[in-house]
């Protein structure tokens, strides 16, 4: 279950961008991207997000996934575009000359905080 360990890295990364930034704010909402190739299972990488963050500063707040398919551009004849999952060869001309263009993404997308500050 790699997703705990990813999840670990994530809520040590939130809290410490918490704590630079705004740190008497209250986290919402925390938008992780996840391609397609990472083989992360979203409900298990949710499941462990609301069980690291029990009795946290962080406690409360909600993990939204978002999925990023995996795209890609045929070096042989230019085609870009989704690929089918682990169908790695172009749907245009047959080539197996791809170049990857999303489908590897693990990051922090964004933070949604509330604060006491007035808008």
């Amino acid at each position: 279950m790699h997703e705990l360990s990813i999840c670990n890295a994530l809520v040590e990364l939130v809290s410490a961008e918490l704590k630079s930034r705004a740190p008497k704010a209250k986290l919402l909402k925390a938008v992780v991207c996840v391609g397609d190739l990472r083989q992360v299972i979203p409900e298990t990488l949710t499941f462990a997000y609301e069980a690291l963050v029990a009795g946290t500063k962080l406690a409360g707040s909600t993990l939204e996934i978002r999925h990023v398919p995996v795209t890609a551009r045929c070096e042989a004849c230019g085609w870009e575009g989704a690929l089918r999952e682990n169908y790695f060869i172009c749907p245009k001309c047959d080539s197996h000359d791809l170049a990857l263009l999303t489908g590897r993404e693990l990051h922090l997308e964004s933070l949604e905080v509330e604060t006491d500050e007035p808008k």
